[in-house]
C-alpha cells in the first residue's frame, strides 16, 4: 500500500513538473532580460505611476507575458530588486499567472464569449483592487525595497552572456525552491487523493462548490492552459460557474510556493490578512456570477475535469513503477521537450556556477563598463542600442514567440484531423481488445485533440461556428460515455457505444470541412 501511494505523489508530481516546465523557463528568461537589458531604472520606469495608473501597468504588462503561477516568482523577484512599489507588485502578481495571449483565445472558444470576457474584466478589476488595498491598508515603507546600484551589461556578447548567466543562477536560486514546494505539494495532494474523489464535485446545484474550489486552488498549482482545460470541461458538464470562477482566479493564480515567497517578503501576518480578504472577494464575485453566466442546457453528473488532481490508481495494489515512467512521459508533447532541455542547461550551468563561482566574479566581469566604440569601428555584434530599449523588444519578441507557438500546439483542421484519424484507431483498437489503460490514455487524447481542433479552427479564422462548436461537443460526449464504461469495467456497453462515436466523428468531420479540406477516412 505504501509503495503504491508513492508511486502515485511521484507520478502527479512528475506530470506537473512537466506541466510547469514551459512558463517557468520562460518566467527565467524574462526575468533575466528585464535585470540585464532594461536595468533597473528601466524596470522601474515600465511600471512607473502612482495610484491606479501604475496598477493598470502592471495588470496590462501581466497579461502578456505567458508565465504561470511559478514562472511569475523570478519576474516578481526581479521586480522587487529594482525597488518597484510593493502594491504594484502584487498586482502583477495577481495579474500574470491567469491570462495570456494563449489563454484568452483558447478560453474564447470554450463557453459564451461573454463568459471569458466577464473573467478577464474580473481579473482586471480584483488585480487593481488588490494592489490598491495593498497600498491603502498594508503597505510599510518598508516594503519597497531601495535597490543597491548595479551596472547593466556593455553591448554585445557580454550582455547576451550576461542574460544566460543571470537565468542560470536563478534556475539553481530561490526560485526554483519556491517552484520545487508548489509542485510537491500539488504532487501530494492529487497523489494521495482517492482515485475519481473529485469527479462529482463542482455542481452547480451544489452550494459548497465554489468553497470547495477555493480549498484545493490556494495550495495546488495548475498551468495556465492546463487550467483553461478544465474550466471547458467544467462547461461542458455544466458544472458550477462560481467554482469555474475561483479555479481561473485561484487555482490557476497561486499555490503553495507563490503563497509562501509572498509572506516571506512582505510579512506573514500582513500578507494573509491581505490574501484572506482578496479571496473573501473572490468568493463574493463567484456566487454572484453563478446564475447570471451559467449558460449550460443541462447538468451532468460527473466530471472528468479534476482527474489529474486525484490518483491515477483505482486501488493502491495496482501502482507500478513502469506505469509511472510511462504516464509521465505522456505529458512530454510538442512544446515540453525544448523547455526541459532548456532548463536542464540552466540547471547545469548554473550548478557549475554555484560551484565554481560562488562570489560572481563572472557576473562583475559581464557587467564592467567598456569604452564606447566610435561609429566606424562598430560591428553588428557590438553596436550599441540602450538596454531599456533592447529589453522591451525582447519581452515584444518574447509575446510574439508564444503566439508562434500557440499556432504550432493547435494545428489547423488538417492536420488535427490527420492526428485525430490515427488517435481514433488506436482508441478504438484498445477498446475492441479489452487494454484498459490503453484505451483510456487513448480516449483522453483523441477528447484533447477536439478541443484542439476547436482552438486551431479560431486562431485562423477569428470564428467557431455554433454548429462546428456542438459536433465537436457531441463528439467528446460519445467519447466520454466510452470512457466512463470502460473505466466502470464494462467492456460490452463500451463496444456497443462505438458505432455512435464513429458516427459523431463522420459528422464533426462534414462540419469542419468549411474551414480546410480534411483527409478522408
Amino acid at each position: 500500500m505504501f509503495t503504491g501511494m508513492m508511486q502515485s505523489v511521484l507520478l502527479r508530481t512528475g506530470q506537473i513538473a512537466v506541466e510547469a516546465s514551459s512558463t517557468f523557463l520562460i518566467g527565467l528568461v524574462v526575468a533575466a532580460v528585464m535585470r540585464r537589458m532594461m536595468g533597473q531604472e528601466g524596470i522601474r520606469r515600465l511600471f512607473a505611476g502612482s495610484g491606479w495608473k501604475g496598477l493598470l501597468r502592471a495588470w496590462v504588462i501581466g497579461t502578456l507575458l505567458p508565465v504561470c503561477s511559478l514562472g511569475v516568482i523570478p519576474v516578481i523577484r526581479e521586480l522587487r530588486r529594482a525597488g518597484v512599489r510593493s502594491g504594484t507588485v502584487l498586482a502583477f502578481a495577481l495579474a500574470a499567472p491567469q491570462l495570456n495571449p494563449l489563454s484568452l483565445l483558447y478560453g474564447l472558444t470554450l463557453s459564451e464569449p461573454i463568459v471569458i470576457v466577464s473573467f478577464v474584466l474580473a481579473t482586471l478589476v480584483l488585480a487593481v483592487l488588490g494592489g490598491a488595498l495593498w497600498d491603502g491598508l498594508f503597505a510599510r515603507p518598508q516594503d519597497t525595497l531601495t535597490p543597491e546600484p548595479e551596472q547593466t551589461p556593455a553591448p554585445g556578447l557580454k550582455r547576451l552572456g550576461a542574460i544566460g548567466v543571470t537565468a542560470a543562477r536563478d534556475a539553481v536560486g530561490p526560485s526554483l525552491a519556491y517552484a520545487a514546494l508548489a509542485v510537491f505539494v500539488t504532487g501530494l495532494i492529487a497523489g494521495l487523493l482517492p482515485y475519481g474523489l473529485l469527479s462529482t464535485s463542482m455542481r452547480h446545484d451544489d452550494l459548497l462548490s465554489p468553497l470547495l474550489m477555493l480549498l484545493l486552488g490556494v495550495p495546488m498549482y495548475s498551468g495556465v492552459l492546463p487550467g483553461m482545460m478544465r474550466i471547458g470541461l467544467m462547461f461542458d458538464h455544466g458544472n458550477s460557474v462560481g467554482a469555474a470562477f475561483i479555479l481561473f482566479e485561484v487555482g490557476v493564480g497561486f499555490n503553495a510556493g507563490l503563497v509562501l515567497f509572498l509572506a516571506l517578503q512582505f510579512g506573514a501576518k500582513r500578507m494573509l490578512v491581505w490574501l484572506a480578504l482578496m479571496l473573501a472577494i473572490i468568493v463574493g464575485c463567484a456566487y454572484a456570477a453563478e446564475r447570471p453566466l451559467y449558460f449550460a442546457h443541462e447538468e451532468a453528473g460527473h466530471t472528468h475535469a479534476f482527474d489529474e488532481w486525484s490518483s491515477p490508481f483505482h486501488t493502491w495494489a495496482e501502482g507500478s513503477w513502469a506505469v509511472v515512467g510511462q504516464k509521465i512521459a505522456q505529458k512530454v508533447e510538442i512544446l515540453e521537450p525544448f523547455a526541459l532541455g532548456g532548463l536542464a542547461v540552466l540547471w547545469l550551468v548554473g550548478g557549475l556556477l554555484r560551484w565554481f563561482d560562488p562570489t560572481e566574479r563572472l557576473d562583475r566581469w559581464l557587467t564592467e563598463t567598456s569604452v564606447e566604440l566610435p561609429p566606424e569601428k562598430r560591428s553588428l555584434l557590438n553596436w550599441y542600442v540602450p538596454g531599456p530599449i533592447l529589453g522591451l523588444v525582447a519581452l515584444v519578441l518574447l509575446v510574439m514567440l508564444s503566439v508562434v507557438a500557440l499556432y504550432i500546439y493547435y494545428p489547423g483542421p488538417r492536420e488535427s484531423f490527420e492526428q485525430m484519424v490515427r488517435v481514433r484507431a488506436e482508441a478504438l483498437t484498445a477498446v475492441n481488445a479489452g487494454k484498459r489503460e490503453e484505451a483510456i490514455r487513448q480516449i483522453e487524447h483523441y477528447d484533447l485533440l477536439t478541443r484542439k481542433l476547436q482552438v486551431g479552427v479560431f486562431i485562423r479564422t477569428g470564428e467557431l461556428a455554433p454548429d462546428a462548436a456542438k459536433a465537436a461537443a457531441d463528439l467528446r460526449e460519445c467519447l466520454e460515455q466510452i470512457r466512463d464504461a470502460v473505466i466502470a469495467g464494462q467492456l460490452a456497453e463500451a463496444r456497443a457505444l462505438i458505432p455512435q462515436a464513429e458516427a459523431a466523428f463522420r459528422h464533426c468531420r462534414e462540419t469542419f470541412r468549411r474551414y480546410d479540406q480534411t483527409p478522408g477516412q
